[in-house]
């Protein structure tokens, strides 16, 4: 196997770069309280994770939706669990319009409303779907087609869970292989990449003493070392629709590799706070007074 060992004039180039020009470092992502643990910085691997049915989806969306209202970052996705495709663009115009598009509500957005958001929706987000399960070779080589017409900022694969595995090798190569792709795919396209993975089925069975579930954790995923370790930055959503709590939906930052350039993780048992907002079909942040603001309505750096 052929290998190089890094120059001195590389290694001093490099430098003298970064010591000129600073490094590349995360964007705010528009939530006051979030800042200073999470940013949105290109050329990463996030992996999140989170319960069934707890709005794993909506909050990935709810952070591209940010990077695009704020930096018109365009963003490449496959996520079969939320076909139709029709039905996730509709999810996308809601929560830019903060209306519904169901027309059994009052709060329902006119028909030039809906037109606007929806062009908004698919100048930004581009979905693909496949006619049979495909492969991660095969989902992110079809991402490398696209972006050879189109100038996209961020991929999202949800979840990688529902991806063929080859039969021939066993699940933990299967998952390394993946990741080390994907990784490869990063680099070689300066993209920020979102990968949603599943919980184990253990993980979901364990409860606090109030009988509410427990946030799950890195090793709450099917080889979470191998996950955690090869994540950039890896969050957990985490809701307990059953409570009082039920619009409250919890970031929990467990890694963050670049601290200086992104942030800091959040406390074991300090996450950072979304309230979603029914109304308005997207979520809304407590700001350091107790208000709650509205993100999207914070103007465009």
């Amino acid at each position: 196997m052929a290998y190089k060992v890094t120059s001195k004039d590389e290694i001093f180039t490099y430098c003298k770069k970064i010591y000129k020009d600073g490094y590349k470092k995360g964007l705010p992502t528009g939530i006051e309280s979030l800042d200073n643990h999470y940013t949105f910085r290109k050329c990463e691997l996030d992996i999140f994770t989170g319960f069934a049915n707890i709005g794993k989806t909506t909050a990935q969306l709810f952070f591209m939706i940010l990077s695009s209202i704020k930096y018109d970052w365009k963003w490449l996705l496959y996520c079969p669990e939320n076909e139709p495709v029709g039905d996730l663009m509709i999810d996308i115009a809601e929560m830019i319009c903060g209306k519904t598009a169901d027309k059994d509500f009052n709060n329902r957005m006119t028909s030039d409303e809906f037109i606007r958001a929806l062009q908004w929706s698919y100048d930004h987000f581009h979905i693909l779907s496949f006619d049979e399960t495909p492969t991660i070779t095969d989902v992110l080589k079809s991402f490398e087609d696209y972006m050879e017409v189109v100038e996209i900022d961020g991929c999202s694969i949800d979840p990688l869970n529902d991806l063929k595995a080859p039969s021939n090798i066993n699940k933990y190569d299967y998952y390394y292989d993946s990741l080390s792709d994907i990784r490869r795919f990063i680099k070689k396209h300066n993209v920020k990449f979102n990968l949603i993975v599943h919980p184990s089925t253990q993980a979901t069975r364990k409860r606090n003493e109030d009988g509410t579930r427990p946030a799950p954790t890195m090793s709450d995923v099917e080889y979470g070392a191998m996950f955690g370790n090869r994540a950039d930055n890896f969050i957990v959503f985490h809701r307990n629709p059953h409570s009082d709590n039920w619009n409250v939906t919890e970031i929990h930052i467990q890694k963050i590799k670049f601290q200086k350039l992104v942030g800091v993780p959040t406390p074991e048992h300090k996450p950072i706070c979304l309230y979603y907002s029914y109304k308005k079909r997207r979520f809304e942040f407590m700001n350091s007074k107790g208000q709650l603001q509205d993100p999207l309505k914070i103007k465009k750096q």
